[in-house]
C-alpha cells in the first residue's frame, strides 16, 4: 500500500471515529452522551494540537477498547465489535510511524519484546482480565482482539526476522595507526516487513553516523570514521539491533563489516625514510621529485656537497658536468651540489615511552622531524636520553646521516611502566613573575603564598637539573657553537619539568624551543 493511500485511509477513519462518538453522544443516554462529548473533544484536540506520535497511538489503542462501550446501547454486541475494529488500523499506523524510535534494550537473549510491545500487550491483558471479573462481553471481546491482533503480529515479525537480518558486504582495509578514514559499507536486508536497524559500535576509535538505518530498502548504507590505534582488531564488530515494522519485537546481533590491517606509525615513517635514503642515494637518477618540491628548479646547484645528477640546463657550469654518466645515458648530465639553508637545528628525541602505542608515535615523530629537516636541507644535531642518561650526541650530521641517524636510534626506544600520572609542566616565565610580584606586596596571606610559590620552584629547579633531559640540552648547546633551535620530541613524562624549565632559560638567551 502506497503512502499516500495509507495517509487518505488514517484520515477517512479519524473521521470515522467523529462521527461515531457525534452518532453514540445523540442516540444514546445521558451518561453515554457526556462521555462521549468529552472524549470527542479530547480527540479532536489531541489531533490538532498534539504531534507526538506516541500520544496519538495510545489515543487510538484507549479508543479501540472504548468505542465498543460506548456504542452497546443503541446496538447490538456484533455490530459494536465491528465498529470498533477498524480503530486496529489507525493502531497500526501508529506502531509504524513510531518503529523507528524504539529505544535499545540490552539482553542476553536475541529476540525480546520492545517497552512498547510489553505495554500495548499489558494492557490487553489487564483489560480482558477486568471485563472478565466485570462479566463486560464487550471489553472480553475488544480485549480478546487485541490480544489476537498482538500474537499476530509478534509471531510474524519473528517469521520474517531472522538473527542475521542483513547481509554485509564486507571490505578489507590497510591503515596506518591514528590515521582518520571514511568508510562506506553496502548492507542488504534479509527480511520481507522491513523495520528499522541500529547500529552501535564498542570501540572509542570507531563512529558511527547515522546510526539508525531503514530496513525497507533492498540496500542500505553505513557510514564509519574509525581512527585505530596500534593494536586495532583484525576483524571489527559492530553490535546491531532490529526492529519489525511495528517496532513490538527487538532482535540483537553482531555485523562484521571491516577486516583491519593496522600499519604501526614507526613502518610506515621508516618506509618514508627509507624511500627517501633510496632516492638521494648520491649519484642516483633521476632526482627525487618531493625534494624537488622545496628546491628551485634553476639557481641551487652550487655548493659544497654532491647530492646527485640531474639533465643539463641552460646556465649550468661546464665544470660541473658529468661526463662519465653523459656518455652512459647518452644525455648532458651534470652534477648537482647542496648546501645547508635555514637556521641550525638540535632534534632532541625523549626515548623513554609509557607503552607500546606512545612508543610507536614516538618513533614516527622522530623520523618525520628528521625527514622533514632534511628535505629543508637544515643541519641538524641530533641528540638522545631517556630516563637514566644522555644516550647520543651527534656533531651537525648531513641530511642523509641525520635520517640515517634517526631511523638507528629509534630502536633504542624503551618502555617502562610507571603508575604515576604526569600532568603539563608548570609556566616558570609565570612562576617567576608571580614570586616577584608577592615580593613587592605587603602582608601575611602574600609572604605565605610566596614561600609556597618559592619552594614549587626551587622543587622544578632540582627537578631539572638532575634530569636527563637538561644534561642533554646542554651537551648539545656544547656541540653547536651556531644559534640554533631546539626541536623536542617528547611525551612529555619523567621530562615535562626539565623541558618547561630549559624553554625558560633558552628564550632568555634568544633560542627557540619547539615541542612536537
Amino acid at each position: 500500500m502506497s503512502i499516500f493511500r495509507k495517509r487518505f485511509i488514517a484520515n477517512a477513519l479519524k473521521l470515522y471515529v467523529c462521527v461515531v462518538l457525534i452518532l453514540a453522544a445523540v442516540f444514546s443516554g445521558p451518561v453515554t452522551a457526556v462521555v462521549s462529548v468529552l472524549l470527542l473533544l479530547a480527540y479532536l484536540i489531541l489531533q490538532w494540537r498534539l504531534k507526538n506520535v506516541f500520544v496519538g497511538l495510545m489515543v487510538n489503542y484507549f479508543i479501540f477498547f472504548a468505542i465498543g462501550l460506548l456504542v452497546l446501547p443503541v446496538t447490538n454486541l456484533l455490530v459494536a465489535a465491528l465498529v470498533s475494529l477498524p480503530m486496529l488500523f489507525l493502531v497500526t499506523c501508529g506502531l509504524t510511524g513510531i518503529s523507528g524510535f524504539s529505544p535499545i534494550g540490552k539482553s542476553k537473549y536475541s529476540h525480546r519484546f520492545t517497552p512498547l510491545g510489553l505495554i500495548l500487550s499489558l494492557i490487553a491483558v489487564v483489560n480482558l482480565i477486568i471485563a472478565l471479573f466485570l462479566g463486560t462481553t464487550i471489553l472480553i471481546f475488544s480485549g480478546s482482539i487485541a490480544i489476537v491482533y498482538l500474537a499476530a503480529l509478534i509471531c510474524l515479525s519473528i517469521t520474517q526476522i531472522s538473527v542475521d537480518a542483513v547481509a554485509v558486504d564486507r571490505i578489507q582495509v590497510r591503515i596506518v595507526a591514528g590515521t582518520a578514514t571514511d568508510l562506506h559499507i553496502s548492507l542488504h536486508p534479509k527480511t520481507a516487513i522491513g523495520g528499522a536497524l541500529f547500529i552501535e559500535s564498542h570501540y572509542s576509535w570507531l563512529k558511527v553516523h547515522s546510526p539508525v538505518l531503514n530496513l525497507h530498502l533492498d540496500t542500505i548504507t553505513l557510514n564509519l570514521t574509525l581512527t585505530p590505534g596500534l593494536s586495532g582488531p583484525f576483524a571489527v564488530s559492530l553490535n546491531a539491533y532490529a526492529f519489525d515494522c511495528w517496532g513490538l519485537t527487538q532482535f540483537q546481533f553482531q555485523i562484521i563489516p571491516i577486516q583491519l590491517y593496522v600499519i604501526p606509525r614507526a613502518r610506515y615513517a621508516a618506509w618514508l625514510a627509507k624511500k627517501y635514503l633510496e632516492a638521494t642515494k648520491p649519484g642516483m637518477l633521476p632526482m627525487i621529485s618531493n625534494i624537488s618540491t622545496v628546491q628551485p628548479q634553476y639557481g641551487f646547484r652550487r655548493g659544497i656537497e654532491y647530492y646527485g645528477s640531474q639533465l643539463y640546463q641552460p646556465g649550468d657550469e661546464l665544470k660541473s658536468i658529468d661526463w662519465k654518466h653523459s656518455a652512459k645515458y647518452n644525455k648532458m648530465i651534470t652534477k648537482e651540489f647542496v648546501e645547508f639553508h635555514g637556521q641550525p637545528a638540535v632534534l632532541l628525541v625523549n626515548l623513554a615511552v609509557t607503552d607500546a602505542e606512545a612508543a610507536d608515535v614516538m618513533a614516527q615523530k622522530t623520523i618525520v622531524t628528521a625527514l622533514s629537516l632534511a628535505r629543508e636541507q637544515i643541519p641538524a644535531v641530533l641528540v638522545a636520553y631517556d630516563r637514566n642518561a644522555v644516550k647520543l650526541v651527534t656533531p651537525f650530521l648531513q641530511p642523509h646521516q641525520l635520517v640515517v641517524q634517526s631511523l638507528e636510534i629509534t630502536k633504542e626506544i624503551t618502555v617502562f611502566e610507571n603508575p604515576a600520572r604526569y600532568l603539563y609542566g608548570p609556566d616558570v616565565a609565570r612562576l617567576r613573575a608571580n614570586i616577584s610580584r608577592l615580593a613587592s606586596v605587603g602582608g601575611d596571606s602574600a609572604r605565605v603564598l610566596s614561600q609556597l610559590l618559592s619552594i614549587e620552584y626551587a622543587n622544578v629547579i632540582s627537578d631539572a637539573i638532575a634530569n636527563p633531559a637538561t644534561q642533554a640540552i646542554e651537551k648539545a648547546m656544547n656541540n653547536s657553537n651556531l644559534q640554533s633551535t631546539f626541536i623536542v620530541v617528547s611525551s612529555l613524562v619523567h621530562d615535562a619539568n626539565a623541558i618547561e624549565f630549559n624553554r625558560s632559560l633558552l628564550t632568555k638567551k634568544g633560542y627557540a624551543l619547539i615541542i612536537v
